[in-house]
């Protein structure tokens, strides 16, 4: 995709490995064709269990991006987590999930430097999926759609990095 941006290469399919079965889907019959920064897949771990929906987007595809300094590269997962759940199983699947997708996504874009998602303010459970499976909590913001608490994943060569005072070049 070129733009403002340069060009962004399109999303290819995140490989997950033999724990999970990813199934690509196409937008509602009625709606638009999605743009070449997003996809959206059912998921389901091999071993059975519910299917779980999730969208990744480009950040500056999305409407998040008005919530922080992105990256051309950056991406933004968004997770359905299947319905009522009181033992919080779906829960616990979506944490694992993410746990192997956030890598799996870096490894697909070498030049992504965040993952982020950005929750509805009153999604408790997929606020906890989020942090159980390895998102740190950064800001609270507001969307046209309404508040969101937006979470961050990144790779650990920017985690590495220093942010002292003292390391930087001056």
């Amino acid at each position: 995709m070129a733009g403002a941006f340069g060009t962004v290469p399109a999303l290819g399919e995140p490989r997950l490995g033999d724990r999970w079965r990813l199934r690509a889907l196409v937008g509602p019959p009625t709606g638009p064709p999605p743009r070449p920064g997003e996809r959206t897949y059912a998921v389901r771990a091999a071993a059975g269990g519910p299917e779980l929906l999730l969208d990744v987007h480009r950040v500056f595809a999305h409407p998040v991006r008005a919530c922080y300094p992105f990256g051309a590269h950056d991406l933004v997962v968004g997770l359905v987590l299947p319905g009522p759940d009181p033992a919080g199983s779906g829960r616990a699947l979506a944490a694992r999930l993410l746990r192997d997708l956030v890598p799996a996504l870096f490894a697909l874009d070498p030049r992504c430097r965040r993952v982020v998602a950005a929750p509805d303010e009153d999604d408790t459970a997929g606020r906890l999926a989020l942090a159980e499976g390895g998102f740190r909590r950064v800001a609270e913001a507001d969307l046209p759609g309404g508040s969101v608490v937006l979470f961050a994943a990144e790779p650990p060569r920017i985690t590495a990095l220093s942010t002292a005072l003292d390391d930087m070049p001056h």
